[in-house]
C-alpha cells in the first residue's frame, strides 16, 4: 500500500482504509485510524466531511483530547480559522486547572485536566477527540466543560445515562447539550452510540455500508494489510 499516494475518485470516506488493524492483542484498540493522518489529501477529506454538518454553527473555539483528539482537533480549528484548546491528561500542565475524573474505554480510572484561563461561561466549544467506544473520556469532556460554562457544539466521543445529572448549585452556569452535535470518524452502534444518534445532531465518516462492518470491529480492507503483514 502506497500510503501517500491520492485516487482519482475519492468518495466520502475512501481514506478509511487506511485505517491499520491491531496486531498486538487485545490491550490495544481493534484499529489504529491515525495513518489515514499521513495523508495530506486524507486529512483534508476527513476533516471536512467531519465539519460539513457544522458549516451553520457559531463556534468559538475548539477543544480536543488527550491525546488523539490533538491532530483532528488542531486540523478542524484550523480549517475554522479558530483557536485550539487541549484537554490533557492529569499532570501534564503547570498552570491553574480544572479535572474530572473519568474511566477510559479499557476502564481504567483516569483524570483529566484543562486551564481556567480560556474556557468562559457562554463559550460555544466544538469537542473533538478520535473514536466513539464507551464514551467516558468524552462524558468527562462534557461535563469539565460544561462545569465551566461552556456549550458544547459538537464532540466525538460520549457515555449516555448520567451526563445531565448535575447538581442543583451548579446547574445555573450550565448550558443543556440536547441539541448539540457530535463529529467522529466512525460511531459504533453500543449502546452509547445508538443514545448519540437519537439525541444529538451528529456526523461520522462512515459510509452506511461499512457501518457493519465497524459495529463487529473489523474492515473488509484488513484482509489485504493482514495478507501484506504475513509476507513480512
Amino acid at each position: 500500500m502506497d500510503v501517500l499516494a491520492i485516487p482519482e475518485d475519492r468518495p466520502k470516506g475512501w481514506y478509511l482504509s487506511l485505517m491499520a488493524p491491531n496486531i498486538k492483542g487485545p490491550q490495544f484498540a481493534w484499529l489504529d485510524p491515525s495513518r489515514l493522518y499521513c495523508n495530506s489529501q486524507a486529512l483534508e477529506d476527513c476533516t471536512n466531511d467531519l465539519l460539513s454538518p457544522f458549516n451553520n454553527e457559531v463556534i468559538d473555539l475548539v477543544v480536543g483530547i488527550d491525546a488523539m483528539g490533538f491532530i483532528l482537533g488542531a486540523c478542524v480549528a484550523t480549517t475554522l480559522q479558530k483557536g485550539f484548546l487541549a484537554i490533557r491528561k492529569a499532570g501534564h500542565l503547570c498552570v491553574a486547572t480544572q479535572t474530572q475524573s473519568y474511566n477510559d474505554y479499557t476502564d481504567r480510572e483516569k483524570t483529566m485536566e484543562v486551564r481556567l484561563d480560556v474556557v468562559k461561561p457562554g463559550m460555544r466549544v466544538l469537542l473533538v477527540d478520535q473514536w466513539i467506544e464507551t464514551g467516558g473520556t468524552m462524558k468527562a469532556a462534557i461535563q469539565l466543560l460544561e462545569g465551566m460554562g461552556a456549550t458544547v457544539v459538537g464532540q466525538w466521543e460520549f457515555n449516555f445515562n448520567s451526563l445531565f445529572q448535575f447538581s442543583s448549585s451548579s446547574e445555573s452556569k450550565r448550558h443543556t447539550l440536547r441539541h448539540a452535535g457530535v463529529a467522529a470518524i466512525a460511531i459504533e452502534n453500543t449502546q452509547g452510540g445508538k443514545w448519540i444518534k437519537e439525541h444529538y445532531k451528529f456526523s461520522h465518516c462512515i459510509p452506511d455500508e461499512l457501518q457493519s462492518q465497524i459495529d463487529q470491529k473489523y474492515l473488509e480492507s484488513f484482509k489485504t494489510e493482514t495478507k501484506n503483514f504475513n509476507t513480512l
